[in-house]
């Protein structure tokens, strides 16, 4: 397995839009498995109410930024979790800012190798939020100057101005510049350069059946299609560089969800496992629920085409797994002892803020 991407901090935003595994995740389980990444796909989570959460992640840097997001979720309300980790959104002085963010760093109840983790992190930064620090964000911030310079300022206006979607779509239909932007994507969407900038040789190999640039390019029209884009954290993100209000946020802000998730917390045994997740799993059992994220996209030879049978053994009988395919659809998959839910979730797939994932959703056989 080509893993070598995935060994320091990568992600400290959200790379996927949590909402689905949210959706698809049945209220009380007991027992769920996910890969942590940023932490911003495991918040959501907590406001279903499970009694344990699992965190596997391969690297100890994501895991010690999972402890700090759902430490900052114990401790903060929400007007400062906001303050803690979208300090943009509010404007203010830099200056206090990060005097504040040392002294609610310091006050947190975080394991020893994570406080060392994460301070390093922060000096380095002098104290700033980490969340667009990552390497896949640092990424698409290079993305969205290439795209203020393909596109042009007054385009990008344009596109995030809009607060009817009709308006939108016969804007995206009629006005937007699609030669250009077809340019931008193919500049940046291939492997060449995604290996240069972020996966070190470790990006999928694209078995989907469509050109690297279709393929990004179509997830992108369903994006202007599906949804206005002043509320699309990942559309902003990848165009001006960093979500600009507080409806464009991951879900993880939303305050209804983020009141919720606090209200289960305390009653959430919550653990951090650095290990890759199919092993996790074969060692586990009595899972409810497992949350993939794109990991499959990754493996290669007899796991790719037998990671759901190493884990069926794992699963209680009616869980549910959920895979998101990228590029990459693992080949001779062995499905035997599960049931496709997947088309049960349509509505919540289509409107997803990504669109770059391909979701299965599956659920073991009684």
């Amino acid at each position: 397995m080509g893993f070598r991407y995935f060994e320091k901090l990568n992600y400290t935003l959200a790379n996927e839009d949590a909402s689905l595994e949210t959706e698809a995740l049945p209220e009380g389980c007991e027992r769920v498995v996910a890969v942590g990444g940023s932490g911003a796909r495991i918040l959501p989570l907590l406001s279903k109410g499970p009694r344990e959460i699992h965190v596997v992640d391969i690297s100890r840097s994501q895991l010690a930024l999972c402890e700090l997001r759902l430490e900052s979720l114990r401790k903060l309300s929400h007007s400062e979790f906001i303050r803690f980790w979208y300090p943009w959104i509010i404007d203010e002085g830099s200056a206090s800012l990060k005097h504040w963010r040392r002294l609610t760093f310091q006050e947190m109840n975080l394991s020893d190798e994570t406080r060392k983790i994460l301070l390093q992190v922060f000096e380095r930064s002098e104290w700033d939020a980490v969340t667009l620090s990552g390497k896949w964000e640092k990424t698409f911030g290079i993305f969205s100057k290439l795209a203020r310079l393909i596109l042009g300022r007054r385009v990008l206006n344009v596109l995030f101005e809009f607060d009817s979607l009709q308006a939108q779509r016969e804007y995206i239909r009629n006005d937007f510049p699609r030669r250009r932007f077809r340019g931008l994507v193919a500049l940046v969407g291939n492997a060449r350069t995604f290996n240069a900038m972020l996966y070190r040789g470790s990006f999928p190999r694209n078995n989907s059946g469509v050109s690297y640039v279709d393929y990004y390019e179509q997830a992108y029209y369903r994006l202007f299609e599906k949804g206005l884009a002043r509320e699309n954290f990942f559309l902003q993100l990848s165009l001006l560089g960093k979500p600009t209000s507080l409806a464009a946020l991951p879900i993880e802000a939303d305050p209804v969800l983020f009141e919720k998730a606090k209200k289960h917390l305390p009653g959430v045994a919550i653990h951090y496992h650095q290990s890759d997740i199919i092993s996790f799993i074969s060692e586990t059992r009595e899972i409810d629920f497992v949350s993939l994220s794109n990991v499959p996209a990754y493996f290669s030879g007899e796991l790719e085409q037998e990671f759901l049978s190493r884990i069926l053994g794992s699963l209680r009988p009616r869980a549910r797994v959920v895979i998101r395919h990228y590029l990459h659809y693992p080949e001779s998959l062995d499905r035997r002892g599960y049931h496709d839910l997947t088309s049960s979730f349509a509505g919540a797939i289509g409107n997803e803020k990504i669109q770059m994932y391909d979701p299965e959703i599956l659920e073991r056989v009684t």
